[in-house]
Order: C-alpha cells, then structure tokens, then sequence
C-alpha cells in the first residue's frame, strides 16, 4: 500500500539587531489507508526531518466450519428396507477478510441410502414323492416365509414312496371319506388297472375290480346314454349300493377322439349316478417317463387326458364339488408297462401305492 506526504513549510523572520533568525516549522499529514495502521511521524529534530510512518497492519485469518457427519443407515427389521440416513448438512462457508483468509470448507456428504431390501420368501413345496421311481401325490406343506432373513420352508419328505401330508391338508382338495369301499371308479383298463392294484396292496377304503372289469371303457361310453354304465350299476349293488359312495373317482381315457364337450358329458352322467354332495376327483390316464407315448391314446393323448382334468377341475362352470386328484405315473423304462400303455406286474403294485397315497389306505 503507498503512503504520500505532504510537507508544508510555514517561516516566521524575525529581525533582532543585527541577525536575522527564521523558524520554520515542518509536519507530515499522511494519507488514510484502508485497513493498516496509521504510523506517527517522529519528532523534528532537525529541521526539515520527516518522520517515519508506522507499518502497514496484517489482516485476520478466517477459517471455515467443519464439515458435517451424514446420518448412519438404520439396519432393516424383517425383511423390509432400511431407511436411510438424512444427508447431513455441511459446515457453512466463512466469508474471508483481507488478509490471509481461511480454506471454504466444502459441505458435509449426505448419509448413505438404505439397505436394500431382502425380502422373506418361505421354502418351496416339497418335491413329489416317489415308489420304486414313480411320482406320488404333492408332498408337504410349504414352508413359512422368513422374518428379516430369506426364510427356508421345508417340504414333506419324499422318501420311500412316503407322501408326506396323507391328510389332505397339503392340497386344494378335499380330504377322501375313510369309509371301506366308500370311493367308486369309472374309466378303462387303466383304472381297472389301479383298481386291481390297490387290492393287491391291501387298499380298503377305494373299489377294487374285483366283479367289475372297465377294459376298453373310454370317454364316450361313460357320456350320458353311454353302454358303460351298467357295469357301474352292478358293481355299485355289490358294494352296498349307491348311498355307501361318498366320492367318485372319474378316469378321462382316450383313444383317437379327444373331446373337451365329451369330457364334460362324461362328469354330468356320473354326478346323476351319485347322491347329491357326493365330490368327484377327476384324474387323466397315466403318464409316463419324458419322450414316452403311449400308443392306444396316441401322440400328446395321455397328456392331453391329464390337462383337460386339470382344466376341467378349475372350471367351476362344469361342475361343483369336483377337483383334480393329481397323476399317476408308470416308467416304462423300469419295467412298469407290459405293452407301453397297461401296468405290468410291478406296475400294478406301482398304481397300488399310489392309489394308497391318494386315499391315506
């Protein structure tokens, strides 16, 4: 910063006898500056001495606020998202004098964004069950979803052809009567096929074919009007007649014909053949090992049969008290058909046990 000075000189003569004597008197009026310090001239000695002006002030130091602490994230309580943190608010900027100013302090960093969400899921469905190779009814009751972690249900066990839930508390359908002889059938040889196997294993509470023979009896001999139906009427007096039947298992078996209208006669002829409530379990022929065929039904028959039961069963426009009873499943590959259709002998010991598992004896 620069400092000038103006130097005024004032000089009295005076006369006394013969000398002649001047006094002059010098001063200093410094300029003002903006933010040093104003310096005092030093005293005239000399005459015509200027003094010297003080230094030039130093400007304070400003420093900035710290910065500021986002918020910390909260951990998520079953399974739901955690929240996060406010973002935390940073230190203000200071204005800086002249001088040597402090540092602008940047702002404070936002606290980090909730956990992500990890959501509860419950164990899947047991896997179906298995004798001798072959797929049993559903198995166990899923499990409950997790709290906070990912939950593991646990299925019903599979092993050994075990089930699981026999009673029926791990499916949409109803639980079957216990009553003996209490489950009639209709279909073709295949259900006479599980018919006869179910004997053999000592089932009681399902029909056996003992006295009743279904061989070569397809969709359209069970429709309304259809020839079939007096073997039903036979075998239903020697169990006892029609008011011993609590619930009807009806088989959809096919040859080249696959008809959905056909099906639904079929249903409506046996609903008038049993007391009113009485619920039917609608079930397709048997299936077999992947890439399989069996010839009689012909290519995509026997899995058109178990399709349409499934179709027919979520339809409540068909009938009520109906559902899907679930499959029964020969492997080929192990023996278990005689001609790639029919049960074998261990086949019939096969379908037995299923049947067994379906009923809960």
């Amino acid at each position: 910063m620069n400092h000038s000075h103006t130097i005024s000189r004032t000089c009295l003569w005076l006369g006394i006898a013969t000398f002649a004597f001047v006094a002059c008197n010098n001063s200093t009026s410094p300029s003002s500056d903006g933010t040093g310090g104003k310096g005092s001239g030093g005293a005239a000695v000399t005459a015509g001495s200027v003094g010297t002006g003080g230094t030039v002030g130093t400007g304070g130091s400003g420093t900035g606020g710290a910065p500021g602490t986002g918020g910390s994230v909260p951990t998520g309580t079953g399974g739901k998202p955690g929240t996060g943190g406010a973002p935390g608010t940073g230190g203000a900027s200071t204005t800086v004098p002249s001088g040597t100013g402090g540092t602008i302090v940047e702002p404070g960093t936002g606290g980090v964004a909730g956990g992500t969400t990890t959501m509860s899921s419950g164990g899947a469905a047991g896997g179906l069950g298995r004798d001798g190779g072959v797929i049993m009814r559903d198995s166990g009751t899923a499990g409950s979803p997790g709290g906070g972690t990912t939950g593991t249900g646990t299925g019903g066990s599979a092993a050994g052809g075990s089930t699981g839930d026999t009673s029926c508390t791990a499916t949409a359908r109803p639980c079957p009567p216990t009553d003996a002889a209490s489950i009639a059938y209709i279909g073709c040889s295949m259900a006479d096929n599980i018919g006869q196997g179910y004997g053999q294993v000592g089932g009681k509470i399902m029909w056996t074919n003992s006295g009743y023979g279904t061989g070569a009896q397809v969709v359209e001999n069970w429709m309304e009007g259809g020839n079939a139906w007096s073997l039903f009427d036979t075998k239903a007096k020697a169990m006892g007649g029609v008011d011993n039947i609590k619930a009807i298992m009806v088989q959809i078996c096919v040859l080249s014909t696959h008809s959905e209208t056909n099906v639904k006669s079929m249903i409506k002829a046996a609903r008038a053949k049993v007391n009113p409530g009485t619920h039917i379990y609608l079930v397709g022929q048997p299936q077999y090992e992947a890439g399989h065929t069996c010839s009689l039904a012909g290519t995509g028959g026997a899995e058109w049969t178990d399709a349409t039961a499934q179709k027919m069963a979520a339809d409540s426009t068909v009938n009520q008290d109906l559902t899907y009873l679930g499959q029964f499943k020969l492997d080929t590959a192990k023996g278990e058909s005689s001609d790639g259709c029919h049960a074998s002998a261990s086949g019939l010991t096969v379908l037995g046990n299923q049947a067994k598992a379906f009923w809960g004896n």
